[in-house]
């Protein structure tokens, strides 16, 4: 399913509200003269940019769009000054009606209000540690996103608590449930950051690292992919193969992530480092860098795990979600590029029978345990082991 569909008077009018929307969110056009039933079922919102001249157009909005679809799904953004399309968009129930004077934040406003509503909807069952964990993060990356578009310095002021929420959503219902709520989620890139995050929160704990360790990693992993928020939703969903422009754009997204997150110095360094270096490898492959191994970080090196295995079990438009074993099973063929001793942790707590379903706080030892990551120390060399997550299981 899309996010918004528009409908148009002309599919090579492309207005500047359409191109915004398309960057934040998966679009695409009909004509108001063949719009059909079929189009609105297939949108979360309806967005009508078209003069409404003829009975024709009306009267296929009234048939394609129920009563109340109109009235909650539609959005209705007047061409010109002319308020005819405004009286007729009015007469047949669209519930908003943006004028042609109104900014096209006022726009991009009401279609996230709209998905904002459908995804509270979609949470309507869960627990309230979940709902506020995902609802804190989606408004972070939306002050993020806002201040990416304005070349201004991001507002982290929702980082921490969005990372001390996602921790305690997973120690109230467990990782599994976390991930079942998460994929409830309308945005593919939202849905791949709260996995990360709550993978990583899980990898954290599992290694008996400190509140503090846990914490940036956290953090880390809510910014990793903030580069992405330069890119169009058109490119980062897309269902079939990428041109050889489109690739090079999604690379440039660590460059770009870590040049936005410098900006303002609000970012702790860890996470600066996180959101450039985590697709790069031990063996010198990746990118953007090329760096190789001491020349990544015991941080980024979990990272990048964690980023890998969520991407392999995520289902996608061009691909469909790997089960924890082929997962495992697709990194164990990456020879040299992950750390080994990591991987082997990491492999060993999602291949646990328990894994995802322990409710347990943290454990005194950690919130009393000393800092490594931030620090630059490898957790595995440190005298604490690793946990034993049957152990800590109580459900």
């Amino acid at each position: 399913m899309i996010d918004v569909l528009f409908v148009v008077d002309d599919k090579t009018d492309v207005p500047a509200v359409l191109n915004k929307t398309s960057a934040m969110f998966s679009v695409t056009r009909v004509l108001a003269t063949a719009l059909e039933p079929g189009h609105v079922a297939g949108a979360r919102v309806i967005v009508v940019h078209a003069a409404l001249r003829s009975v024709d157009e009306v009267a296929r909005i009234e048939d394609a769009c129920d009563e109340a679809r109109r009235r909650d799904d539609c959005i209705y953004v007047a061409k010109d000054t002319d308020r005819a399309g405004i009286v007729q968009a009015e007469s047949v129930g669209i519930g908003r009606v943006v004028a042609s004077h109104q900014p096209v934040e006022d726009v991009l406003a009401a279609i996230q209000g709209i998905l904002n509503r459908e995804l509270a909807h979609s949470l309507k069952d869960q627990p309230a540690q979940v709902v506020q964990a995902i609802e804190s993060t989606g408004m972070l990356f939306r002050q993020v996103a806002s201040a990416m578009r304005d070349d201004a310095p991001l507002p982290l002021r929702l980082l921490s608590a969005s990372s001390q929420n996602i921790g305690a959503a997973i120690e109230s219902v467990g990782l599994v449930e976390w991930i079942n709520a998460v994929e409830m989620h309308h945005s593919q890139t939202c849905r791949h950051i709260l996995m990360v995050a709550g993978y990583a929160d899980a990898f954290a704990r599992n290694l008996g690292l400190s509140a503090n360790d846990t914490l940036v990693f956290t953090q880390a992993s809510l910014l990793h992919d903030v580069g992405k928020l330069f890119i169009p939703i058109s490119i980062l969903e897309k269902a079939g193969p990428l041109t050889d422009q489109e690739r090079q754009a999604i690379m440039m997204h660590p460059l770009r992530g870590a040049k936005a997150l410098r900006r303002g110095g609000r970012a702790h360094p860890l996470v600066v480092e996180a959101a450039r270096s985590h697709h790069e490898y031990l063996d010198g492959s990746g990118y953007p860098d090329r760096l190789t191994d001491e020349r990544i970080s015991p941080l980024v090196r979990m990272l990048t795990i964690v980023d890998i295995y969520s991407a392999l079990r995520e289902e996608r438009a061009y691909k469909a979600a790997m089960t924890p074993r082929l997962a495992i099973t697709e990194m164990a063929g990456m020879k040299g590029k992950l750390d080994p001793r990591l991987f082997a942790a990491f492999r060993d707590m999602v291949l646990n029978p328990v894994f995802g379903s322990q409710r347990s706080s943290r454990d005194a030892e950690a919130v009393s345990a000393d800092d490594c990551l931030v620090n630059g120390l490898h957790p595995l060399d440190r005298a604490t082991p690793v946990r034993n997550v049957a152990r800590r299981a109580t459900g």
